[in-house]
This record gives structure tokens, C-alpha cells and sequence, in this order.
């Protein structure tokens, strides 16, 4: 006689028996997942998903993935920044004067622009 098998095995899952009673193997965060540096953006996406989205941080971060995606989120956040900054500054260099304090100030504008638009289309929005 064979037992049918529970939703956790046929995922996958694995029971520990101690004492008569079976103990899912669940493993909250491995080896590789403590030693990622998310950056500051994926750090921002963690930050905006567990308040905002508490069932897919929760997700993400039983599975052992919470840090690998935001890595994903960091690095596309930066390249689209990247992106953004370099075109804003082609546009408006030649418009600056040759000062450094006004090309400083067009250096941050771009910066901010770049960043508002990193967070809202990146960095808020669904992954």
C-alpha cells in the first residue's frame, strides 16, 4: 500500500521525523543569499516590497530569493540611471556655461531627474 504524497513533497519538500512527528525541511536563507550585497536601490526594493507587498517579500525570502532579486533590481535600476543621466547631459551640456559651478548644476539635475524616474519604474513597480 503507498500513500499518496502530500502537496510540500510532490514540490519537492522533504520531512524530518524526531519523536513520531514529521518536520518539513524548510530552509529560510542559504549560504549564498547571506553573502550578496543588494546595493542601495535593491536595498529600497526590499524596503518598498515588505511594506508594500508583505506575501511576496515573505515568498521571496522563505524561497531563499529575496536578495538575488533585488540584485536583479539594483543593477537594472543603475543601468537605466546610467542611461538616463548620459542622455539628459547631451542634451543640455552645450547649454551650460563653462563654469564648473553651472556644470555641476546641470550634473545634478540630471542626477535627480534620473533618480525619480530610477524609482518610480524600477524600483516601485512590480518584479
Amino acid at each position: 500500500m503507498s500513500r499518496e504524497l502530500s502537496i510540500y513533497e510532490f514540490l519537492g519538500g522533504t520531512y524530518t521525523e524526531m519523536d513520531g512527528i514529521f518536520y518539513p525541511d524548510i530552509i529560510f536563507c542559504d549560504n549564498e543569499e547571506k553573502d550578496i550585497w543588494v546595493g542601495k536601490y535593491g536595498l529600497i526594493w526590499i524596503d518598498y516590497i515588505k511594506s508594500n507587498e508583505p506575501d511576496r517579500y515573505r515568498n521571496l525570502f522563505h524561497r531563499g530569493r529575496l536578495k538575488r532579486k533585488a540584485l536583479e533590481v539594483n543593477s537594472e535600476a543603475y543601468e537605466m540611471l546610467d542611461a538616463i543621466m548620459n542622455q539628459y547631459l547631451t542634451e543640455y551640456r552645450f547649454k551650460a556655461g563653462n563654469t564648473t559651478m553651472e556644470m555641476w548644476k546641470v550634473r545634478e539635475q540630471a542626477k535627480q531627474m534620473a533618480e525619480e524616474m530610477v524609482l518610480q519604474d524600477v524600483v516601485f513597480h512590480y518584479h
